[in-house]
């Protein structure tokens, strides 16, 4: 009987674990590819792409950043505390990342472009066959 109950004991703690790191493993809601217009996606040169990937790796065509944190600010919003490196320069941003109610991604403070507010698309990526 001990070998038993231990045995679910264990079974029961994996399952807590599985389902604990299947979470962390989930995508978040602003992972993928975006751009400023639905054209800019079909252009895989454009410079007004950018793609999230990992939860933690922002990249636009010559700036790549690494968020150290990613914390929740609200329904479909985050904060982040990035290290970037873009045109031979090394620096800190820290932007606000939100999903609008029109699907765009609003990325507040960011480390590009002229505003420092830019507004993408999602971009339906054609999946290889």
């Amino acid at each position: 009987m001990r070998a038993a109950t231990r045995f679910a004991m264990v079974l029961s703690m994996s399952a807590v674990l599985a389902s604990q790191c299947a979470h962390a493993l989930a995508a978040q809601a602003y992972e993928g590819f975006w751009a400023s217009t639905k054209k800019d996606c079909r252009d895989q040169d454009s410079a007004n792409r950018m793609s999230i990937e990992g939860g933690n790796r922002l990249y636009w065509y010559e700036t790549r950043c690494r968020a150290s944190e990613v914390t929740a600010d609200g329904h479909l919003s985050w904060k982040m505390k990035l290290a970037c490196e873009g045109e031979g320069e090394k620096y800190r941003s820290s932007p606000r990342v939100s999903i609008a109610a029109d699907g765009k991604l609003v990325v507040d403070d960011s480390p590009v472009g002229q505003g420092k507010r830019q507004t993408y698309v999602r971009c339906e990526i054609a999946k290889r066959r």
